[in-house]
């Protein structure tokens, strides 16, 4: 249930006066997970408690134009959330603060359990990671289009090796360059457009974003069963070791950029019996373009080899449970098995050469971080609104 305080102040806005209709919300859940590769000192099973507060607010000038606002706290984050201001009008529906990048509009597939195990991650890390201070919306019958923007994607990794006074890669330690982190962006500015479509129980999405990134979606319900599915094709660019790269304490940096291809695929399918819902959802993406230890083929550190690449899968699956006990209480559990590392947590140590502490090269392909292996997951629990 959602409680309403009016405010009983006029706001003042370009001359005209107006009363605003403040809207606050919460929720908050108990339970326990399970991770069957919890990491180093942690317990591979955990208590979870949760709870947070959403606060919006709203109003109309005289002229028509509405105006609002949102932003909440949430103890898992420990913070207020960045929040977002609106204006909407004829024109449609502009946006400034936490966005969601617009080809989000493609749609996505369910997850499991009360805390999520991110099955759905597995397809949809690919999309949606453009940046969105900015963004407008606009409806037209039953078709959503919406814009987004941002100022900067932020730095995608980071590369240990030397670098100039300018912060260029260089060779080696000549010309008094030093070994350091070296940040690198793909794009300083970024954009994404979306666009969906509903009628007679189904829903179709398209999205593109400034990195190239293609996404597609598709849902269709009928009486108790219904079923989403997402497309999504990428790439995420990565500084490579160079073909002057020597293994030993004055390696030369990553003097290159490749693109690592990624191609996912999700699906979910839903029964409802009664208060009950049973959901069972399967994703994977292929990843190209991977270099995986050393750029020489023949692994000795010297010029003449060809660039070595490989390929690695994720795939996750899992079944979920829901029982709705009324008054806004309902029963979760969820069961799945994830890839061990993270889609969108990929970077220069999973996708390029790693670099060790010293600033030599680990070119023992063994030392890398293990990107095919699974892990198994739960999450039970309840989960409230309010």
């Amino acid at each position: 249930m959602k409680r309403l305080l009016t405010a009983t102040t006029a706001l003042a806005l370009v001359g005209g006066a107006s009363f605003a209709e403040i809207t606050i919300s919460g929720d908050a859940k108990l339970g326990l997970d399970y991770d069957s590769e919890p990491g180093a000192n942690t317990s591979k099973h955990s208590f979870k408690h949760e709870m947070g507060v959403d606060f919006s607010g709203s109003g109309t000038t005289d002229g028509g134009l509405s105006f609002g606002g949102s932003a909440g706290f949430d103890t898992g984050a420990e913070k207020l959330n960045a929040g977002t201001v609106f204006v909407s009008g004829a024109f449609g529906t502009v946006t400034i603060g936490g966005n969601d990048a617009a080809d989000l509009l493609a749609g996505g597939i369910a997850d499991v359990g009360m805390n999520g195990v991110g099955v759905d991650d597995v397809a949809e890390d690919i999309r949606g990671t453009s940046a969105a201070q900015f963004r407008y919306d606009r409806s037209v019958g039953n078709i959503a289009l919406a814009i987004s923007a941002g100022t900067s994607d932020g730095a995608m990794g980071r590369a240990r090796g030397w670098y100039d006074a300018d912060g260029n890669v260089v060779a080696s330690n000549e010309f008094g360059a030093e070994f350091s982190d070296g940040a690198f962006e793909a794009k300083k500015n970024s954009y994404a457009i979306g666009m969906s479509f509903g009628a007679s129980g189904a829903t179709f999405g398209i999205g593109y974003d400034s990195k190239k990134t293609i996404s597609a979606g598709i849902g269709y319900s009928t009486g108790p069963i219904s079923a989403n599915a997402l497309y999504a094709k990428g790439n995420r660019s990565y500084m490579h070791l160079g073909s002057d790269g020597v293994a030993d304490g004055n390696a030369q940096a990553a003097d290159g950029m490749l693109d690592a291809g990624m191609t996912g695929l999700g699906i979910d399918v839903s029964y409802t019996m009664g208060a009950s819902t049973l959901t069972m959802v399967y994703a994977k993406t292929d990843v190209e373009n991977i270099q995986p230890a050393w750029l020489l083929d023949d692994g000795s550190g010297n010029d003449g080899g060809e660039l070595n690449t490989a390929n690695v899968s994720f795939k996750g699956m899992g079944v979920g449970f829901s029982h709705d006990l009324g008054g806004g209480a309902m029963l979760v559990a969820g069961f799945a098995q994830v890839p061990q590392k993270a889609v969108g947590d990929l970077g220069m140590a999973e996708l390029g050469q790693a670099f060790d502490a010293d600033g030599g090269m680990d070119g023992d392909a063994s030392d890398r971080p293990d990107l095919s292996g699974d892990k198994n997951m739960a999450s039970v629990g309840l989960s409230f609104s309010f």
